[in-house]
């Protein structure tokens, strides 16, 4: 290192270091004498109890060599930097391991014990052995890889050699002595994930199998996480135990920081980059942590004189100190010019400096503007000293740290500084020099490479340098004035340069805006630098980018994040954009960042770029404000191969993914058949020219997988080939078809008319089915299946789970005791294929899965368990119900239900599962035996009650008939003892479910039994009234109107209303000459005058009733009878022709406006259906008695021939009709 100096010194031949004063060591009594001995400090005296140069110099050796082969580096890149660890770690000489330990040790004044020391050491110096000995192996076999002996010893190295560091890491890390073995283990950490990284690079070529490779690279990723949380953890343990009160204790505390972010921290940054399934090229990282050198003020008074050293000369407090000198975190930022203000110290003629008291920081972001900082005195007689940075790399700084006795008073200060750069776009190097003058004074060298040594000497250190200075900060006091350097890694380059042949990782500090409600945060101490935090629902920051290549090339783009919502992410480059993207959580709310915290956003689409872009990020999904945060951008050149490869190695990860680890024949959980599918697509789309055989063995792995989800799925008939098809062997009853409804169910699916089946398309692989919006809740859109009760397990929980392409309105219910329920709003998109890609379409116009195109990613994952909301963009559902005993006799089994009600809800979906999840323990297992107890309690009870209603209700439909036979009316049996009789039969309940009324329940046998044999009676009385919409349920339907009349609901029933004496309603019946017929009319008189009803024959044969508003209600016979021959004859067809005939004989208007309304309109029995109140087609409404006032009366009437005229009219005020009934007498 001293000849690198050298070296520098003669090229440069800038200004020479002053003479320092050497006066006279003896010590006398006089003032004067005292305050020579105070200012003689010998030249070159640069040693500081609490710095170890050879620790710091390893760490940044070592963490400089690693920079240079991440990835998947050459294998004599590998063989030398192996060879380059053992010389740093095990060299001739004193042992690095037991100076790292001491080091520590002396910062935070701790010993470990004797034994903890032996013992690390001992176990250290062992491992130093094998690991020098597999390196030797390595380069044996790396030099002839086909020497059968060669890879067997290394073979059984390998696997000895991991296994001791796995068994020695606890050795590094004894309880209440973490800190000061700290560096110790991370250095060991180190060795072993790059060891673990040997099993990928070479595994399989020499000798270990696909499953051991697998397995090494599974433990690789779960170290990785483990030593970086506990680096972490342990670092900043001991860095709080160091925070103290004053000067002094902060001086430790700093240097703790900074030694052990240079021998840990920097390590823990780069353990992620060994991956090499996620970095598979050579790979280029970046370190924008920023440490500090000790502050330029006098440490090494001599004794007597501790006084004048700047940590006791009325040096301001600890957190003055690092509030002053310590920057908030920042974006990354390089100096362009300082301006040094000075003052002076004048003690006489030759006793004086010129020192240091104040300085204004200009500094820039990578393409941002400008930014300015002022610390200290600036306003000062003496001119100012400008130094430009511009475009330099300032490498090293030598300083003076002077101190001026001024009676007993002293004054520390810079008097002279000089700053070495290099302009790393091309050769120019100089240096630049602060310096007012000074003499007599005592001085004390700062050279920052003794804190922050080159990474080698073997070439100077203009070209080696390990940092760049980064910012200047300054401690002040009455008498003091220290600046305190800042230094950034060289790694984090000035242009943010993208590589076309290698993955470069861009830390996001390095952007130059951020937007409102995005800052800067310090890392949790494993991302080599601060990160950005962001709650925005919008566009996050900005950053500049120069993409080496000249032409467009392609890069695939990862962001690292941590979030504890899912996630929608773009990021844009110049004019190219990799669109939306759905990422998953990767933390709870609240939750500490850990390794474990942070995951990559990859991007399917890739991105096109050239020379020099903006890019920026922007989240489109955070309406609530969540908080995000990033760590940094890489940016990963595709070429042929390398997709190729990249794309294999994906195929395989996601293939393994699908099988649990100790069992490759078994399902792991989780896994779904939707995930399958998009897993079988990654293989399918895999190069034959690449890898054919890889892709065969892959698809049947992926076929076996998929036979694994057809066998455990429940549901019959999954991919949709048909909805309500009829099966073969299903049972008929000829009293009730509930067992075949029952057994329907549970052999496919059934559901509305108004559901399509489609084929796969870019989303589902297989059948999909598209549900539509409906007009009227009471008629959804549905679709259901039944799990029968055979198929299940006694206690154990089940899971639905499917995918949703999108959904508005979705209601997805498991029922069995109870109802589990979920309304899903899933947002889908306009189109799943970028602007970039020409034809999604294939050669026979199947769907390209194979084009990039944007992917939900199955890790959005939205699991409904007790009642919880699914979030939007959860394409993935899961619902899950618990079942108590099996009843095969009782067969409650599962009902699977979808349903939409609302006119805008719509849903498309596929890749439906419904599989056993686990079984019962616990608290889930007395919770569904107690639900299952609550639902018998509550069926006994309902038994009880629906023997007592069925009881009512038969006796009221076996009244309106005159035997058993049910197929004659009794003689005085009208259209509201029918009604009343309905209305009994619908205080059954739980003939159909709640949830859906077209799948029969428990009473659904008995009142369907009943409700047919209402529906006889209403046929048996619609064959006897030969007057058709007599109720006028229908509106006008079927009656000739004159005039002007209306249609009313008065309680709940509809009524024709003639409010005028001009106007009249009729109709034209067929009748059986010569049969005996009544006339019976319900109504109500309003105001003077009459209200008729009136029948006649077209000649002759003229009754009628007359109505009052001040009359007694009459009594009339009710004798009736059928004429079966006219029964036939009776319909909408025959209604039409009435009217003709009516028309042709007196040539009315029959098109005055009809508002069509069904016969008989369901209304909600609030009493007996409090859960649902559409009835679909299962019987007629509550009919309301007749309301008071209103009056029934009758006539007999004979006809002569087969058609009779019946008028409705009045001669003044209001005449309201109720019923019109023409009832046929019996013979």
């Amino acid at each position: 290192m001293t000849s690198n100096r050298k070296n520098e010194n003669e090229i440069i031949n800038a200004l020479s270091i002053p003479a320092v004063s050497n006066h006279s060591a003896q010590m006398n009594l006089s003032t004067d004498a005292r305050i020579e001995d105070s200012l003689c400090i010998a030249e070159g005296n640069n040693i500081d109890p609490f710095v170890s140069a050879s620790t710091v110099q390893t760490g940044i050796n070592i963490a400089g060599r690693i920079l240079g082969v991440l990835g998947v580096p050459f294998a004599g890149q590998i063989a030398s930097f192996y060879s380059f660890l053992v010389g740093e770690l095990w060299p001739r000489g004193r042992d690095p391991w037991e100076i790292f330990l001491e080091h520590v040790e002396q910062l935070i004044r701790q010993q470990v014990t004797e034994n903890t020391r032996d013992t690390a050491l001992a176990r250290l110096q062992g491992l130093g052995n094998s690991f020098r000995a597999y390196q030797q192996s390595l380069e044996d076999w790396l030099e002839n890889r086909d020497d059968a002996r060669t890879r067997s010893v290394l073979y059984t190295q390998y696997i000895a050699l991991e296994l001791d560091f796995l068994n020695a890491m606890p050795l590094f890390a004894i309880r209440n002595q973490e800190v000061p073995l700290l560096m110790v283990y991370a250095q060991a950490a180190n060795l072993h994930l790059l060891l673990l990284r040997d099993a990928s690079l070479f595994g399989s070529e020499f000798g270990l199998t696909s499953q051991e490779i697998q397995r090494y690279y599974e433990r690789q990723v779960e170290k990785t996480r483990e030593y970086s949380d506990y680096c972490a953890r342990w670092y900043n343990t001991g860095l709080n135990n160091l925070r103290g009160t004053n000067a002094e204790s902060w001086l430790r505390y700093n240097q703790f920081r900074r030694d052990l972010t240079l021998g840990v921290l920097d390590l823990v940054a780069l353990f992620p980059s060994y991956d090499t399934r996620v970095y598979p090229m050579n790979t280029s990282a970046q370190l924008t942590r920023e440490i500090y050198t000790d502050p330029i003020g006098r440490t090494n008074a001599p004794s007597g004189f501790a006084s004048t050293n700047w940590f006791n000369n009325n040096a301001p407090s600890f957190s003055a100190i690092e509030a002053a000198v310590i920057r908030p975190p920042h974006l990354l930022d390089f100096p362009e010019q300082l301006t040094i203000f000075s003052v002076l110290s004048r003690w006489s003629n030759t006793q004086y400096m010129n020192y240091w008291v104040g300085h204004r920081l200009e500094s820039r972001t990578i393409r941002g503007s400008l930014s300015t900082s002022t610390h200290g005195n600036t306003n000062t007689s003496i001119n100012p000293v400008t130094l430009q940075f511009t475009s330099r790399d300032v490498y090293r700084t030598e300083s003076f740290a002077g101190i001026n006795i001024l009676l007993t008073t002293p004054v520390n200060g810079v008097p002279w500084a000089r700053f070495n750069w290099r302009n790393p776009l091309n050769s120019l190097r100089g240096s630049l020099l602060y310096t007012i003058g000074y003499t007599g004074v005592g001085t004390q060298l700062f050279d920052s490479e003794t804190e922050l040594p080159p990474e080698t000497t073997e070439r100077p250190n203009y070209e080696s340098y390990s940092h760049r200075l980064s910012n200047i900060r300054l401690i002040s006091g009455n008498t003091l004035r220290a600046p305190v350097y800042s230094w950034t890694h060289r790694s984090a380059d000035r242009t943010n340069t993208i590589s076309s042949d290698s993955i470069t990782q861009i830390p996001l500090v390095k952007s130059f805006n951020l937007n409102s409600g995005t800052s800067v945060v310090s890392g949790p101490g494993f991302t080599g630098g601060d990160i950005i935090r962001t709650n925005v629902n919008g566009s996050v920051l900005s950053m500049g980018l120069n993409f080496n290549n000249t032409s467009l090339q392609r890069y695939r783009v990862r962001v690292r994040y941590a979030a504890s919502q899912t996630m929608v992410l773009r990021v844009t480059v110049g004019g190219s954009t990799t669109f939306d993207q759905g990422f998953p959580s990767t933390m709870s709310a609240n939750e500490s960042l850990t390794s474990q915290s942070f995951r990559f956003a990859e991007f399917p689409v890739g991105i096109s770029a050239s020379g020099s872009q903006t890019a920026g990020i922007s989240i489109s999904n955070n309406a609530g404000r969540q908080t995000f945060h990033f760590d940094k951008i890489e940016f990963i050149p595709i070429t042929a191969t390398f997709e190729a490869e990249y794309d294999l190695e994906r195929a395989q990860e996601a293939v393994n993914a699908l099988f649990t680890n100790t069992n490759p024949r078994r399902l792991k959980t989780g896994v779904t058949d939707y995930h399958i599918d998009e897993v079988s697509n990654l293989v399918a789309c895999l190069s034959d020219e690449f890898c054919l055989d890889e892709k065969r063995e892959l698809l049947e792995k992926v076929k076996y997988a998929k036979r694994l989800s057809d066998e455990r799925n429940l549901l019959q008939d999954p991919n949709f080939t048909s909805i309500n098809k009829q099966p073969d062997f299903i049972s008929t009853n000829e009293q009730s078809n509930f067992t075949s409804i029952h057994e329907q169910s549970e052999h496919g699916w059934w559901g509305s008319e108004n559901i399509t089946i489609q084929e796969g398309n870019d989303v589902f692989k297989e059948n999909y089915v598209i549900l539509p919006g409906t007009f009227n809740e009471c008629y959804p859109t549905y679709l259901y299946q039944k799990i029968g009760e055979a198929e299940l397990k006694a206690y154990t929980r089940y899971q639905l789970s499917g995918y949703i392409e999108d959904s508005q309105d979705l209601e997805i219910y498991l029922i069995r005791y109870n109802a589990k329920h979920e309304t899903l709003d899933v947002p889908g998109t306009e189109s799943v294929w970028p602007l970039s890609v020409e034809s999604p379409i294939g050669r026979c116009g199947e769907p390209n899965r194979c084009a990039p195109h944007f992917e939900w990613n199955p890790d959005l994952d939205c699991s409904c368990r007790d009642g919880e909301k699914c979030a939007h963009h959860s394409h993935h559902f899961s619902l899950d119900i618990d079942v108590g005993c099996i009843d095969l006799h009782e067969n409650l089994g599962v009902w699977v239900v979808f349903k939409i009600k609302t006119q805008e809800g719509h849903a498309r979906l596929g890749n439906l599962e419904f599989i056993e999840e686990k079984p019962l323990l616990g608290e889930a297992l007395s919770r569904v035996k107690r639900a299952e107890k609550k639902w018998r309690d509550k069926r006994e009870k309902l038994q009880l009650e629906t023997k007592r209603v069925y009881t009512e209700a038969k006796e009221a439909v076996d009244a309106l008939f005159v035997d058993s036979q049910y197929d004659r009316l009794q003689a005085d049996t009208n259209i509201g003892m029918i009604h009343a009789a309905d209305k009994l039969v619908h205080r059954i309940r739980e003939a159909y479910l709640s949830e859906l009324s077209v799948i029969p329940g428990v009473n659904a046998e008995i009142f369907e039994e009943l409700e047919g044999r209402i529906i006889t009676a209403i046929s048996l009385y619609d064959a006897r009234n030969v007057v058709k919409n007599g109720d006028f349920n229908n509106g006008l339907a079927c009656w000739n109107v004159k005039g002007h009349v209306d249609v009313q609901q008065s309680h709940h029933r509809s009524v024709l209303v003639i409010p005028e004496w001009e106007a009249e309603v009729s109709q034209a019946v067929r009748v059986c000459p010569g049969r005996g017929y009544i006339l019976r009319v319900t109504a109500y008189k309003e105001g003077y005058g009459e209200g008729c009803v009136t029948i006649h024959e077209i000649e002759n044969n003229t009754d009628e009733l007359k109505f009052k508003n001040c009359e007694e209600e009459e009594v009339y016979p009710t004798d009736t009878g059928t004429c079966n021959d006219y029964t036939a004859h009776q319909g909408t067809a025959a209604c039409n022709s009435r009217n003709a005939g009516y028309e042709d004989a007196y040539e009315v208007d029959t098109t005055a406006s009809v508002n069509y309304k069904p016969t008989y309109e369901e209304e909600t029995y609030t009493d007996v259906r409090r859960d649902n109140h559409c009835e679909y087609d299962r019987g007629y409404v509550n009919y309301p008695p007749v309301p008071a006032g209103y009056m029934t009366k009758e006539l007999e009437y004979f006809p002569e021939t087969d058609k009779v005229w019946i008028e409705i009219g009045e001669t003044e005020g209001k005449f309201i009709v109720d019923s019109v009934e023409l009832l046929l007498m019996e013979e």
